[in-house]
């Protein structure tokens, strides 16, 4: 999948590095589960996670690369929830690409595809902590709506936490 700046692929073992990149940034370490401490051994272990997701069922994950330097530079995932026919996104990307719209694309390209496919998903529901204003501008800017507070929903490095739920269905898409 592109819109011509992103290009959402599945993984390969030639993407370790930017597994390796990832992993020395605390929060993407913390939501995406990937290895710390990284050696190349389990870099290459979590990108074969990401390809059993379809296997299993669970859903989808991809390596965002940005065209025009041809450079992976985050992941971005969709995964079944219940219930069934509903869908959550997670997406990541590297510290030093950050605020450039890249989470936003790939985010977009993703979920008009899920709910376009043929593929069993009605719903794309979303979670984002309510300090994380930019994940929720975000979120609206994609056409998702905030559907209310879930509290002690989540847990981070031990501590429960509330997140905001959004959702975005196939008529919201633009």
């Amino acid at each position: 999948m592109s819109d011509g700046v992103v290009l959402l692929r599945p993984w390969d073992d030639g993407d370790v590095a930017i597994v390796e990149r990832a992993s020395r940034d605390e929060y993407v370490a913390q939501i995406e589960h990937v290895p710390v401490p990284f050696t190349h051994e389990t870099g290459r272990n979590w990108i074969a996670v990401q390809h059993s997701r379809l296997a299993d069922r669970r859903g989808w994950s991809f390596a965002i690369v940005e065209l025009e330097s041809r450079e992976a530079v985050g992941g971005v995932g969709i995964s079944y929830r219940h219930p069934p026919g509903a869908a959550e996104p997670g997406v990541w990307i590297l510290e030093r690409r950050r605020n450039e719209g890249l989470a936003a694309r790939a985010t977009r390209l993703l979920c008009a595809w899920a709910l376009t496919a043929d593929v069993g998903i009605a719903r794309v529901q979303a979670t984002v902590e309510p300090w994380n204003v930019a994940s929720q501008r975000v979120l609206e800017k994609l056409g998702f709506q905030r559907e209310g507070l879930l509290r002690a929903y989540t847990s981070y490095g031990g501590e429960r936490g509330d997140v905001y739920l959004y959702s975005l269905l196939a008529g919201d898409l633009s």
